[in-house]
């Protein structure tokens, strides 16, 4: 299920407005979400069991701006879509790095002019997918780990399965896997280490969980 939503900035935490209307595919609610894209941040995909388990943001820099260029960050404070020419010398936050605020995959939706990126948004998807199903199981296995960190530098926004993973153990596995957990943590590449440890300032956000789990 599909629906369209909007992301606001509250009391400095990022907030989530979800559309009633629902829409059976992403392509159905893109052209809905196209015909008042200002309404709008993006689209929600929402699993079985009714949770958000992605945000699809439009490729449009803000239209209330009137630019044709591709967004490619948005701003840190209102999350408003913005291309590099748009975002220049603004404070704003890569997707990976709003992936990390909201806890949630974030991918580009499909782009309408030709770019030669289609298959990232899917890689990135199937990526975060096998880190969050497989982390449980896989966390003690020092390959795994290793492979693991190759990932999340080869495909920086799959960092959304080591959140979904990491927040979805239980109290009694964090001190099962705890040893793990904290060498998982000193391994991860320089930039997703950053951004956790910075994430602690938040520790009830699902980075900043994570951050703690990891012992950073």
């Amino acid at each position: 299920m599909f629906r369209l939503i909007q992301l606001r900035a509250q009391h400095g935490e990022p907030r989530i407005g979800i559309d009633p209307d629902g829409y059976g595919s992403e392509h159905a609610a893109l052209a809905r979400y196209r015909e008042t894209p200002a309404a709008y941040f993006g689209i929600g995909r929402f699993d079985d069991e009714g949770r958000l388990a992605e945000i699809i943001m439009d490729t449009v820099c803000s239209p209330t701006a009137y630019c044709p260029r591709t967004a490619v960050v948005v701003h840190a404070e209102t999350f408003q879509r913005l291309c590099d020419t748009c975002s220049f010398g603004l404070e704003v936050l890569t997707l990976p790095e709003l992936a990390l605020h909201l806890g949630v995959v974030v991918r580009m939706a499909p782009v309408l002019a030709s770019s030669g990126r289609h298959a990232a948004p899917d890689e990135t998807y199937s990526a975060s997918n096998r880190i969050a199903r497989e982390f449980a199981a896989r966390v003690d296995d020092p390959v795994w780990r290793m492979e693991l960190c190759s990932e999340l530098s080869r495909t920086p926004s799959a960092v959304n399965g080591l959140l979904i993973g990491v927040g979805a153990l239980s109290h009694r596995e964090v001190l099962d896997h705890y040893p793990a957990l904290c060498a998982l943590g000193t391994q991860l590449p320089g930039v997703i280490h950053s951004d956790l440890v910075r994430a602690t300032r938040r520790p009830l956000s699902p980075a900043g969980v994570t951050a703690l789990r990891l012992g950073l």
